[in-house]
């Protein structure tokens, strides 16, 4: 089974850098049992260690020069070739070599399991819109971002649990006050309330949603919030 060469997209220096080391490491460690002959493994290695001053010279900023730059850059780009052209011939297709071993080999150690999300610690920022035809538009953004509507990075939805009062009435003090829920996996979205309601006031708690691991899930907004169904 062929994996995806970590060489395949353009990479910040550093990542470069960190990745082709395990990686060559990875190779001259286990060459044998992966039945690669020294005659591969060795020009690798000597572009390495041709690479790797230039590379530490281009980063110190106090002392490097545009001539150690320009160096780096061309030994990078040969480099990078060379590790592109060796992983597609030596490692992608070698069943000698588990899958496990070649994402590992390309720096994802936990990649055949899903990485553990966290506890939501936020509640959404929400605007609500009266769009007429007894609807309401939701906009949801994170804390973080004051300029556009967004889903949380941890999140896989966003859940209402809402409420119609006659106009002038006060709002439910809690989500258990109210009957109806609907969950949206976009961050902007429609909540159909009826014609029939136009009028009425709407009444929402908000939170986002793990739907993977529910006591992951935020908090409810604190409040109810508000908008004329028109």
């Amino acid at each position: 089974m062929k994996t995806t060469s970590p060489f395949g997209t353009r990479l910040t220096d550093d990542n470069l850098f960190n990745i082709q080391g395990a990686y060559v490491n990875g190779v001259v460690t286990n060459k044998t049992a992966w039945g690669i002959p020294d005659t591969a493994v060795n020009p690798l290695v000597a572009r390495r260690a041709e690479y790797e001053p230039l590379y530490h010279k281009s980063q110190d900023k106090n002392t490097r020069t545009k001539t150690d730059v320009v160096a780096h850059r061309r030994s990078r780009k040969v480099y990078e070739n060379e590790l592109r052209t060796f992983h597609n011939e030596w490692i992608a297709g070698n069943t000698s070599i588990s899958v496990e071993e070649k994402l590992i080999l390309g720096g994802r150690e936990k990649d055949i399991e899903p990485t553990p999300r966290g506890k939501i610690s936020s509640v959404p920022i929400i605007g609500l819109k009266p769009v007429g035809g007894g609807s309401i538009e939701v906009r949801a953004r994170v804390t973080t971002d004051q300029t556009r509507f967004s889903m949380h990075k941890l999140a896989d939805a966003i859940e209402c649990k809402f409420v119609f009062v006659p106009a002038g009435e006060m709002p439910p003090e809690d989500p258990d006050a109210c009957a109806k829920t609907v969950v949206s996996k976009k961050a902007r979205f429609i909540i159909p309330c009826g014609v029939k309601n136009a009028g009425q006031s709407f009444f929402g708690f908000f939170r986002w949603v793990n739907q993977s691991i529910p006591a992951n899930s935020g908090d409810w907004t604190t409040k109810a919030l508000g908008a004329v169904i028109a």
